[in-house]
């Protein structure tokens, strides 16, 4: 009797640890993917892992639209790496979902192509300066450089997302957490994560 105590007490722990493991796995496989499409530019595809929520405050055509003219903005060089140094919280399931805290960190480059056209030196400076004051208001000033050689603002944004599932386990989506959007959050997601941000 024992020793079908202590078998089921290993089957179990075994279990979980697995279905721990296939969340996280499933997780990250879909948050790699949603991030890939969008640096590869295939938005359309990218709306899949978006909040279907989200899309009755933005419609899905102006979210495309929009992610659009981001990437493809003549006045604007706009280069972005791979997220890095992810990290998954536990799912917590809330009302009807299961909820996954996202912490990522990636690398941007920007360059302003015609803000400094025109007008001579100490003027471009001083645009030069003021555009790296805004940026550092918004990633923080440790986190933004000017290259002087290739006229590229470098930025390293430190990010907070959220993974939604279902089940917890797998057909995941996602909502970015932009602080400035928040009225916007208020919306899409349940009080109790609002509250924090």
């Amino acid at each position: 009797m024992k020793r079908i105590f202590i078998l089921l007490i290993i089957v179990s722990n075994l279990t979980f640890s697995q279905t721990n493991e296939n969340y996280q796995v499933n997780l990250n496989k879909d948050f790699v993917e949603y991030n890939n499409l969008i640096l590869n530019q295939e938005f359309e595809k990218s709306m899949d892992y978006m909040l279907p929520d989200f899309f009755e405050i933005i419609p899905k055509n102006q979210m495309v639209t929009l992610m659009k003219q981001v990437y493809n903005n003549p006045d604007l060089e706009f280069k972005m790496d791979k997220p890095k140094d992810i990290s998954y919280g536990e799912p917590k399931k809330i009302n009807d979902n299961y909820y996954s805290e996202i912490t990522y960190s990636y690398n941007i480059k920007m360059k302003f192509n015609n803000i400094e056209e025109g007008g001579n030196e100490e003027k471009k400076a001083l645009t030069r300066n003021l555009t790296k004051l805004q940026l550092e208001k918004t990633f923080g000033s440790e986190n933004v450089k000017f290259n002087e050689e290739t006229e590229f603002y470098e930025i390293h944004s430190i990010k907070n997302a959220f993974g939604i599932s279902e089940n917890g386990m797998s057909d995941w989506k996602f909502v970015v957490v932009e602080p400035k959007q928040k009225f916007i959050l208020e919306k899409i997601l349940p009080k109790v994560l609002t509250e924090k941000i």
